[in-house]
This record gives C-alpha cells, sequence and structure tokens, in this order.
C-alpha cells in the first residue's frame, strides 16, 4: 500500500469534503471486497449440494451466490460514483486552500520568488491534470483495498486446504503488490521528472493553436519549426517517463505464477484422487482466481495512486512554501488617508532573488492632494516604487509613511480601499463590461465614471451594451483592442473614486494613444481628479508637464524634481529629455 501519511492526508481532506460520500465511500469497498468472496463460497456450497443430490440446498446457496455477485455488482456501481463525487470535492477543496494560501500574503513578493512560483505552479497546474489530481485517490485506493482484501481473505480460504499453500499465496502476492508500488513510485517520479518539458510541450502547442502568437508564427514562417519543436519535447519527455521495468518485479510476478498454477495443479490432483470434495474443489479454484483478479485490480490503479499520492505531496510543499511568506497585515485604520502627504524615508528596494536594488536611498514626498509625475528611463524605478505605494512589496530597507503613520502598520486592505490604480497592462477579466468596471467594488452604478473616461462609445458600440462578456472565448463574447480596455481600465479608476478612492496611479495607462490623446487625455483626467493624490507616469512629456510637480528617477534616486519650467530652466537631464522628444515629434512627416 501507499505510504500512511499520504492516505491519512487524503482521509482527513475527503472527510472534511464530504463526510456522507466519505462513509459511502468507505462502506461499498468493504462490500467490493466481501461479495467476492462470498459468492466464492456459496458456488462451491452449490456444487456440494449438487453431487450430493441435495438440490434444496444448492438452490439456497445459489441464492446466496447470487445475492453476493448482485451486492457486488451494485457496490462497485455505487462506489464509482460516491468515488468520483468525492474526488471532485476534494480537488475543489485543495484549490480553494490553495487560492486562499496563494492570496494571504498582502504582497506579491512570494510570487515572484522563483522556488515559491515553481511549487505553486506545480499545485495548480496538476490539479488540473486529470491523470494526476489528488481526488483521483478516491477510486484508486478502493480498488487497491478491494484487491488486497480479497487476496489476504483467498489466503485464508485456502489456508483451510494447506496452511501453506495459503501462506505462499499471501507471500507472493504481497511481494507483487510491493514491487508493483515500487515500480509504480519510480514511473510517478519519472513524471515529475519531466514536468519541466511537459510545460514546454504545453507552451509550444499552445503557440501554435491560440490566438496571441499567431499572426507572428505564419508571418516568420515558424508553423513547422513549432510543430517540430513539439514532437522533440514530446520525444524527449516519453525517453524519461518511459523506462525499462526492471527484474525484481518480473521474478515476483513469476513467483506469483508459479504459487497459483502449483496450487491449482494440487487441488485438481486431490479432487481426482477422492481426497477432495468437489464443492470444496470449486471453492480453491475460484479462490486462486479471484486472488490474482485483486492482485490485478491492484496493479491496473497503482501507478494512479502514486501520481496522485505524488501531487498531493508537491502541493504540501507549495503550501508550506507560501506559508512562509510574511503576511504584512498591520492593523492601524486608513480612512480619510492621506491627508497631508505620502513619503519616502531613505527607501530601497530589490525584488525577490535578485541583490540589484531599483530603489536605492530613496526620499521623496507626494503632498496630498496634489499631482505627481514620475520620469525617467526604463529601469529607473517608477513602476517599482508604485508597487510599493500599493503595499505590494515591502522595502528592503527604510520606510514609507502616509501622514506620519508607518504603511507597514496600517491595515493594507484599508488602505487600498482608498487606491484607484491603472497599471500599462490593465486588467482584462473575461466577464460582462459592467462587471469589468465594477470590480472589487461592486455596490454601485459606474456609467459615470464611463462617461468622464471617455469610454461610453465603447460600451455603446458592444452588441450587448454592458451585459456583453469581453472575451471571444464564450458565446456572444468579443475582444477589445488595447485602447477600448485601458479606456475601461480609466473607467475602473475614476469609479474607485466615485467609491471613496483618494489616490489616484496611472503608470502609462494610456501607451496605446497617440501623443495628444494621450495629453488630452490625462488633462481631463487631472481636472476630474482635482484635489486628489495623483501619482502619474508617462514617457511623454506632453502629458507630465501637466502636473503640478514633476520627480526625475535615475537609477533608483531622485535627481531633479520641480515643475515643468523650473526643470527646463534648470537645464538638466529633464531638459534635456524634454528637447529630444519634442524635436521628434516636431520633425514633419
Amino acid at each position: 500500500m501507499p505510504s500512511d501519511s499520504g492516505i491519512l492526508r487524503f482521509a482527513g481532506v475527503a472527510w472534511r469534503a464530504g463526510r456522507g460520500l466519505f462513509v459511502v465511500s468507505a462502506t461499498t469497498i468493504v462490500l467490493s471486497a466481501a461479495a467476492p468472496v462470498g459468492a466464492v463460497v456459496g458456488i462451491g456450497q452449490v456444487v456440494a449440494g449438487v453431487v450430493r443430490g441435495e438440490s434444496a440446498r444448492a438452490v439456497v446457496w445459489a441464492v446466496v451466490a447470487a445475492g453476493c455477485l448482485l451486492v457486488q455488482w451494485l457496490a462497485a456501481a455505487l462506489q464509482r460514483a460516491a468515488a468520483t463525487a468525492l474526488g471532485e470535492r476534494v480537488d475543489a477543496v485543495l484549490q480553494h486552500d490553495l487560492m486562499r494560501a496563494v492570496s494571504a500574503p498582502s504582497g506579491v513578493r512570494h510570487l515572484e520568488d522563483p522556488a515559491t512560483a515553481q511549487l505553486v505552479e506545480v499545485g495548480r497546474d496538476t490539479l488540473r491534470a486529470d491523470w494526476a489530481r489528488p481526488g483521483r485517490l478516491a477510486s484508486t485506493i478502493g480498488g487497491l483495498a478491494t484487491g488486497r482484501v480479497v487476496l489476504v481473505a483467498s489466503g485464508i480460504i485456502l489456508g483451510g486446504f494447506r496452511w501453506w499453500l495459503g501462506a505462499g499465496l499471501l507471500v507472493a502476492g504481497v511481494w507483487a503488490a510491493y514491487e508493483d508500488k515500487v515500480a509504480s513510485r519510480t514511473e510517478a517520479g519519472h513524471h515529475y521528472g519531466a514536468t519541466e518539458s511537459a510545460r514546454r510541450m504545453r507552451y509550444f502547442n499552445d503557440l501554435g493553436t491560440t490566438p496571441p502568437a499567431a499572426k507572428e508564427i505564419r508571418l516568420f514562417g515558424l508553423p513547422e519549426y513549432v510543430a517540430a519543436r513539439h514532437g522533440e519535447t514530446w520525444t524527449q519527455t516519453m525517453e524519461r517517463v518511459l523506462s525499462r521495468p526492471g527484474r525484481r518485479p518480473l521474478v515476483a510476478t513469476a513467483a506469483l505464477g508459479v504459487v497459483v498454477l502449483a496450487g491449482i495443479v494440487l487441488v485438481v490432483r486431490e479432487a481426482s484422487a477422492g481426497r477432495l470434495s468437489a464443492g470444496a474443489t470449486a471453492t480453491y479454484v475460484q479462490t486462486f482466481l479471484i486472488a490474482l483478479a485483486g492482485i490485478q485490480q491492484s496493479s491496473w490503479t497503482g501507478l494512479q495512486t502514486e501520481l496522485a499520492l505524488a501531487t498531493l505531496r508537491r502541493y504540501d510543499e507549495a503550501l508550506k512554501a507560501v506559508a512562509t511568506a510574511p503576511a504584512g497585515r498591520g492593523t492601524g485604520p486608513a480612512t480619510a488617508l492621506p491627508a497631508r502627504a505620502i513619503a519616502f524615508h531613505n527607501v530601497s528596494f530589490a525584488y525577490p532573488a535578485s541583490d540589484h536594488e531599483v530603489l536605492r536611498n530613496l526620499d521623496l514626498v507626494i503632498p496630498a492632494g496634489e499631482s505627481l509625475a514620475i520620469v525617467g528611463a526604463n529601469g529607473a524605478g517608477k513602476t517599482s516604487l508604485v508597487k510599493l505605494v500599493c503595499g505590494l512589496y515591502e522595502p528592503t530597507r527604510g520606510t514609507i509613511t502616509v501622514d506620519d503613520a508607518d504603511l507597514a502598520d496600517l491595515d493594507l486592505e484599508d488602505w487600498r480601499r482608498r487606491l484607484a490604480v491603472v497599471f500599462q497592462q490593465p486588467l482584462r477579466l473575461p466577464m460582462s463590461a459592467y462587471d469589468n468596471v465594477r470590480f472589487g467594488r461592486a455596490d454601485g452604478v459606474p456609467d459615470a465614471a464611463v462617461e468622464r473616461a471617455g469610454a461610453t462609445d465603447v460600451i455603446d458600440a458592444l452588441p450587448n451594451g454592458w451585459d456583453t462578456i469581453l472575451s471571444t472565448e464564450f458565446d456572444g463574447g468579443v475582444e477589445l483592442s488595447g485602447g477600448e480596455w485601458q479606456r475601461l481600465g480609466l473607467a475602473r479608476a475614476l469609479y474607485a473614486v466615485q467609491q471613496g478612492a483618494s489616490v489616484l496611479i496611472l503608470d502609462e495607462p494610456a501607451a496605446h494613444l497617440d501623443a495628444r490623446s494621450e495629453a488630452e487625455l490625462y488633462r481631463r483626467f487631472l481636472e476630474l481628479t482635482s484635489g486628489l493624490s495623483t501619482i502619474l507616469i508617462s514617457h511623454r512629456f506632453s502629458t507630465v508637464r501637466q502636473a503640478s510637480s514633476i520627480v526625475v528617477l535615475d537609477e533608483g534616486r531622485v535627481i531633479e524634481q520641480g515643475s515643468h519650467e523650473e526643470l527646463l530652466e534648470l537645464d538638466g537631464s529633464y531638459a534635456r529629455m524634454f528637447r529630444l522628444q519634442a524635436a521628434r515629434f516636431g520633425e514633419p512627416a
């Protein structure tokens, strides 16, 4: 049998997932194992009654044997149904537990840590693979248990004929089952050892069959290349998964075969010599057959059991890895914040598994109620600064305060309700347009926010208006352009402001618009959000010049700060970047 710890772990989850189904499954396992043994005994008695001319006794035992067979059939059918339902519930419970564990830490550092991310991916993806889902244990353990109970009962029955024959069958059967378990566990290890190549195989399959890369694949003439790489990866995966059977399983199987054949020959010889009745002969011969059937049933489910147990073990590793991530939740209220300023005090920050600090000894004050634009080259730390403000990461060194309160001491859920954030790639939900705008704040009407964001024409153009699903993966759904998604993202931010957010963060959310349209959009935004604390990130100086103050970041530090006019007069980095961009846009077409 598989390891006790894995079985007990599964039993605990199964009991939590459905106690009634658990009891039904356990009961039907016992009945499925006992019924064939009862049928064998009954048929033996039927033969004995017929030979002795005791027809009434033969009929009674025939009814008993038929009843046992009927119980076996009904129990097997009920066990399959209960095990399937219980398995689905087990997988659902495990998926919910993983989702809760992954979302429990207030930040996202643990999701970008390579080791944790890999484990979470294993926990997530293997739950989707039918051949390795932990829920399959509800069926496979039942098959294993039934086979082992039948083997033990067969050994006891044959022990009544020759004690050493019963013991020999048990020893040979247990040995064959053990070698099968070892081989199955090794095979499961090969499967999981090929996880990386399997992921690459899925990647090439998606690359060749899904829309995102379809244009480039065809334009560069790569369909055959992608198909070939998929085939090569599959071959490499199979080489790792498939292996030759060892010698020990073959020897164990041969030993079992010798015991069974020798036992049947002995039974037949004893019956031929008149030393064994017809009823006993029928019973013992059938016992050998059901013992083999039980061992075969265990063998069929052994690999599936080991794969599912391996998934469960790796799933638990993922939970433990996520559990080590700091919760980072303070308790201080964030209502009405910020009233004065958000401030960075000597803040340094590096991403997980990296020694490179994207922010270094940063000091910055963002006054409440004013707009601050942040500019700088790619990698200067602009988006990282925004992530720290949102509490998605904690500073490596230094502190961030909101009205002199350490951000780490604030209730982050309360603080995030004060934020309206639009990132460069807006969230694209395969849900209705209505839900896309109201997502996370479903207690108001978003029409005004959509109008203020200039997205009314986007909604009006949808075939079912607000109720249109924004994904072509669903019937009646549509796909939006990048600019349309950005307008909905901006509408979501304005809706959050409408619902009480007081800090607006715009991280290049209008990158799909041309420079003139972006400048006009931000002009409207700054007018509509006057009085809010606004952080604006953009590469276009026609946009950032509208902010109350502009900060220039370079290698994670503030090197210049002031209004557009003040920075031009300073004639530093900002002025040089502005003149270069102005000259480029001023060139004739």
